[in-house]
């Protein structure tokens, strides 16, 4: 049992929990995880194992008296309405409803790729440009949606007019865009890589570049998703874990953009989360607006003024 709130609880007379188990739990080391399952006698990977190590908010939202004590607070107003329900429908079995929200105009008029709110840059006929490595035998890591990135980056730092009503929505030094990468070797390449640009200082302070696990709590206006993962073998590894998913998808406030195959999740994961956000952009893509588009979408901008 996870156990990481039995200290807190046991100092209070009265506990009351807050909090959404449908997003990441606590995190333990791959080292730990290992122990626990060569102590218990089980895979150190799989349905057994997540089990174990479910948070002690799930356990208590999901018991009998969770069930007859706990509330539910079933509307959004982080995400647009469009993002809310892929959010909703793929997550919350369709029981998040969405607040008024007021979505910025200035979006009609910035880069293509930023015009439809959902947005899936597709990587699926790039052949195995699109097939990410290992080689460091820690983790994987896609060069090539790595240089896409920062092509779409560059692209939006070169519109200068979109930058300024971008910054205008946001706190002084406080993010406007985030890259969220599901794995952690994709995070440092892409922050290599953004470094190695010359920047504007107005447009470097408007973006973060981080993984899914330290993007809990977080927000910004523009969020890109690096997939990352993409092989022959169609393996999903831990993108089989609807948690990291949510957590990556509802971080975006007004657009989500979605970099990889989507060949990966139509047939074969097709019931694993990444698979039910493609059919549900297929289904609702001409009422709602999802869009599936072609890297050549991104236009080639040589660099970034200084």
């Amino acid at each position: 049992i996870s156990s990481e709130l039995a200290l807190a609880m046991q100092s209070g007379k009265r506990v009351l929990l807050v909090g959404d188990h449908l997003q990441l739990p606590p995190l333990y080391s791959e080292q730990h995880k290992k122990a626990l399952a060569r102590k218990l006698g089980i895979a150190s990977s799989g349905g057994d194992l997540d089990g174990m190590l479910q948070s002690d908010f799930a356990r208590a939202f999901e018991s009998d008296y969770g069930q007859q004590t706990s509330a539910s607070l079933l509307t959004q107003y982080r995400m647009a309405p469009e993002i809310g329900y892929l959010v909703s429908e793929v997550f919350y079995k369709g029981d998040l409803e969405n607040g008024n929200r007021l979505i910025p105009g200035f979006y009609n008029t910035g880069p293509q790729f930023l015009k439809s709110i959902v947005t899936w840059v597709d990587t699926s006929n790039n052949g195995s440009r699109k097939n990410h490595r290992s080689d460091r035998g820690v983790s994987i890591y896609n060069r090539f949606e790595a240089d896409l990135i920062i092509k779409m980056l560059k692209e939006i730092s070169s519109d200068h007019t979109f930058i300024g009503n971008l910054k205008e929505t946001v706190k002084e030094g406080e993010p406007a865009i985030g890259v969220i990468c599901m794995y952690g070797e994709q995070k440092r390449i892409l922050r290599h890589k953004f470094n190695e640009v010359s920047w504007s200082d107005e447009f470097k302070e408007l973006v973060k570049i981080d993984t899914v696990d330290s993007y809990q709590g977080k927000e910004n206006r523009i969020i890109i998703v690096s997939i990352t993962r993409s092989d022959k073998d169609q393996s999903p590894g831990f993108l089989r874990t609807p948690n990291r998913i949510n957590v990556a998808l509802s971080r975006a406030m007004d657009r989500l953009i979605l970099v990889g195959s989507s060949e990966m999740w139509r047939t074969k994961n097709k019931e694993l989360p990444l698979g039910l956000v493609t059919s549900l952009m297929i289904q609702k893509g001409e009422k709602l607006g999802y869009k599936f588009v072609a890297p050549d979408i991104v236009k080639i901008v040589k660099g970034a003024e200084s």
